[in-house]
């Protein structure tokens, strides 16, 4: 069980400092910040409290909660209190909308076989199933007059916006094309909806009349817009991005007749849409500017972010109250520890305890490096692999991440500020030999050895102010291998290097390989978004992971070009792939349960193998070095709901 606190935070320090659900185990708790910036707990306990949504009155917080053993609806007031359960439902509940009334809230659930829309009344009784098509139909949003319910269908074959009466009726198809469209959001008079599309060939934001007919497009840019969000009057669409640096996601406004969208949050960092204030003067948004997941909030017509939390705990996806003067959202003060399991499965082995976070394990043929906040900064830190005191690395004040080891197990490198810029440095294992390779004022990340330990291959911006893939020498000797920007996640392949572009002809994430001695990048995936390449041991293969849009698979393809096959298919998605040191098997990630498992799948195929099933989300799946075991990190922790006072902290413009 956590224990809560309430930290104050005061207008001087926010001014100057300027979210699916998550797991079972990282646990969430609401909170809200009172008039003088007082953080104060709306639940408590040891569950998931996720999602909180206030009502039309802002008298009360819907939120899911696994309190119950599954994520079912729950109300609380919103000044705190008992919480009570909305719903009673076997698999789950999510998506949940308040009825512009206040007296019904929209879910989806699975209960009956497939996902439907169903309405639950908040002052008790049964919850009505409102669609009942063997497809999957999901996301309801409520009409402004409460007459209607949109949400998405796959009843045709692809997705497309529907909605139906809320006293129940007959479905009208309101979008008719064969690609997918998603992300309904009504206008503020409810005769348009905005949704996203990939009708263009690339998802964009478009707007239709309730009723259906010709649609117009709003955003047309090569990158990928998603979540559009209206304004309170009507004339704006805030939207989210991948056209940042490297593909990094972004916040912009566009008119919502179209034309040049206006950048509102641009950051090195992901900026995560949430919504507009009631008095459309601010875009709230939850931002990993920092290191952690925190709340911002943006001038809707352009100007410097200010931060409404600075903590060190990650914040959920925040809402407005209906007044504008409360956030509410979720914070989860898990710790993160390391642990070890067997490629057969089994009991696993936890290296590390405590109250401190460790994360980012790399292990070589003895040791394991990590990073760990024990010291008060993200240090890194080595420890024997079969668990043992650790000790400190290169010890510094700045943000670091990222230790790889070098083949032979003596050194390793890292990513660090502490010159002034994001470089890449080399330290012995016993701490000494500590080297600065790269000394360019850009960002320098993501770097991982070539097998002879000789190089290493990073991503950098120095170029175009965009990701370019580059080769480093132990001596610092730096090589540009790729021009245009785009790319990221290298991975050393033999006599190429391996990574990911958004530099493409259809605007979506690839992988690619470009010769270690320079040439021309040839492109080896090209069906859906591609992401997370990971080499084999023998150089002649890269998996990787595929999003169609239902989840992703795993894939494999040679590392010369050719036909990429199929190699997981299993419920949800499928992701972090890593080659094993001998090259017969794969670690991943899958999360059909709602959180991370690791399980292992033979580098030709067959039946994958679970080795963990816990309550928690395992990540940062690494090999040791003889191929006997995994070395990851768990997220242990919990989470609730939280209300902050924002008035004070949002000046008058």
């Amino acid at each position: 069980m956590k224990t809560l606190y309430a930290v104050v935070f005061t207008a001087t320090l926010i001014a100057v400092g300027s979210g699916c659900g998550p797991a079972a185990d990282d646990r969430h708790e609401h909170y809200a910040l009172t008039a003088n910036a007082t953080r104060t707990a709306l639940t408590t306990g040891p569950a998931n409290d996720i999602l909180a949504k206030y009502s039309p009155d802002g008298n009360r917080v819907a939120f899911t909660s696994d309190r119950s053993g599954v994520y079912d609806v729950w109300v609380v007031a919103s000044g705190g209190g008992d919480a009570i359960r909305i719903t009673t439902t076997k698999t789950g509940a999510g998506g949940v909308e308040w009825s512009p009334d206040g007296t019904m809230i929209a879910f989806t659930n699975s209960d009956e076989g497939s996902t439907d829309i169903w309405l639950a009344p908040v002052g008790g009784g049964e919850a009505r199933r409102l669609t009942s098509d063997p497809a999957q139909e999901f996301s309801p949003k409520w009409s402004p007059d409460g007459s209607s319910v949109a949400y998405v269908s796959g009843r045709d074959g692809n997705l497309d916006i529907w909605r139906i009466p809320s006293s129940g009726g007959t479905p009208v198809r309101v979008t008719t094309n064969p690609a997918d469209d998603d992300s309904p959001e009504w206008s503020p008079d409810g005769d348009r909806i905005a949704f996203r599309s990939v009708r263009s060939g690339n998802s964009d934001i478009w707007v239709t009349s309730v009723d259906g007919g010709e649609p117009i497009q709003v955003t047309s840019h090569e990158s990928d817009d998603f979540s559009p969000v209206w304004s309170p009057d009507g004339t704006q669409i805030a939207f989210g991005t991948d056209r940042g640096v490297g593909g990094n996601w972004d916040i912009y406004v566009v008119s919502a007749n179209g034309g040049e969208a206006a950048p509102i949050a641009t950051h090195a960092n992901d900026d995560f849409l949430a919504e507009w204030s009631p008095d459309g003067r601010w875009i709230l948004f939850t931002s990993q500017r920092g290191g952690q997941t925190n709340l911002w909030a943006a001038p809707a017509q352009g100007g410097e972010p200010l931060a409404l939390t600075l903590d060190d705990a990650t914040e959920g996806p925040p809402t407005f109250s209906p007044d504008g003067g409360h956030v509410t959202f979720s914070v989860n003060e898990g710790k993160s520890h390391l642990y070890r399991v067997s490629r057969e499965g089994g009991t696993a082995m936890q290296l590390t305890k405590g109250t401190k976070n460790e994360f980012q394990a790399a292990a070589s043929a003895s040791k394991i490096a990590f990073l760990s906040d024990r010291s008060g900064d993200n240090d890194l830190w080595v420890m024997p692999v079969q668990g043992g005191e650790a000790i400190q690395v290169a010890p510094h004040q700045a943000f670091e991440a990222n230790p790889e080891w070098s083949p032979d197990g003596t050194r390793l490198s890292f990513i660090s500020e502490r010159s002034g810029s994001t470089d890449i440095w080399i330290v012995n294992a016993d701490g000494s030999g500590l080297t600065q390779l790269t000394t360019d004022a850009a960002d320098e990340v993501g770097a991982v050895w070539s097998p002879d330990g000789r190089h290493l291959a990073y991503v950098s911006t120095r170029a175009y102010g965009a990701g370019d893939t580059w080769t480093v020498s132990v001596d610092g000797t730096t090589s540009q291998l790729t021009t245009g920007g785009g790319a990221y996640g290298a991975s050393w392949c033999g006599e190429s290097i391996v990574y990911v572009s958004i530099n493409t002809s259809d605007g979506k994430p690839h992988i690619f390989a470009v010769p270690v001695a320079g040439g021309t990048p040839r492109q080896l995936s090209s069906a859906y978004q591609d992401g997370n390449p990971d080499c084999s041991p023998t150089d002649s293969r890269v998996v990787y992971n595929s999003n169609s849009g239902d989840g992703s698979d795993l894939y494999v393809v040679p590392v010369a070009g050719g036909q990429a096959e199929k190699l997981t298919s299993l419920e949800k998605s499928e992701f972090s792939a890593r080659w094993s040191p001998d090259g017969t098997m794969i670690a991943f990630l899958n999360n059909a349960d709602g959180n991370n498992d690791i399980y292992v799948v033979g580098a030709d195929g067959g039946t994958p193998s679970r080795l963990t099933a816990t309550a928690a989300n395992e990540n940062g799946i690494r090999w040791l070095a003889d191929g006997s075991g995994i070395v990851y990190n768990l997220n242990e922790g919990n989470s609730d709901v939280v209300t902050v006072d924002v008035r004070s902290l949002l000046p008058v413009m």
